[in-house]
């Protein structure tokens, strides 16, 4: 795969990566919808509204939130919170539910992990993966060929092919395309989808 950048990109031009929104969160959960996903992270049903994501993000009121729809078989969310707790992808995906969390550059993380049946199977840190945990750390490589993940670390490793952060970025996004079955586009991002607001202690 060429050293492309068009998934990044994309969501940058909404504002995803941002000096007001450095990053995001997405999430994944096959055979759920929208308000059952709400549900297991503990959102408040009855808080939803419909929306477009360019009414979240010029607003003020997107709070600790997630904006979510589904798409093919699956329901994906960007989540507005902060860096949660990995127990909050085993919640996800207990019975049987398989579920993917990425995220990147939010609170400075850049992170991708795979859970099914309440364990995490798959995680690693998507600008250095070859440090994998999860109980079968390498259960995503068949689905990783061609794509560039790793970045030079002169201060203590270095690199032959070093890519960018956001050549990263763009194949954890076409990873998760190719685990759902549909990767992340305009059409999607341009449609209205639910907001949930987060219950707060």
């Amino acid at each position: 795969m060429l050293n492309t950048t068009d998934l990044y990109d994309l969501l940058a031009s909404y504002g995803l990566d941002s000096e007001e929104y450095p990053g995001f969160h997405l999430a994944w959960a096959e055979g759920l919808n929208a308000e059952e996903l709400s549900r297991r992270l503990g959102a408040d049903p009855s808080s939803a509204f419909r929306c477009r994501i360019n009414d979240l993000l010029n607003g003020d009121s997107h709070g600790v939130s997630m904006w979510a729809d589904t798409i093919g078989g699956w329901v994906q969310a960007f989540l507005f919170w902060s860096t949660p707790n990995l127990s909050f992808l085993q919640e996800i995906s207990c019975d049987g539910t398989r579920a993917l969390s990425l995220e990147c550059g939010a609170s400075s993380t850049y992170r991708l992990d795979w859970a099914a049946d309440g364990a995490i199977v798959t995680s690693f840190a998507i600008d250095w993966p070859d440090e994998r945990g999860g109980v079968n750390p390498h259960a995503l490589d068949p689905l990783m060929e061609g794509l560039k993940f790793q970045l030079d670390n002169p201060g203590n490793f270095s690199i032959d092919d070093p890519v960018t952060i956001e050549v990263s970025v763009t194949s954890a996004l076409r990873l998760a395309g190719r685990i759902t079955g549909s990767e992340i586009n305009a059409e999607w991002l341009d449609a209205i989808h639910t907001r949930y607001s987060f219950r707060t202690s």
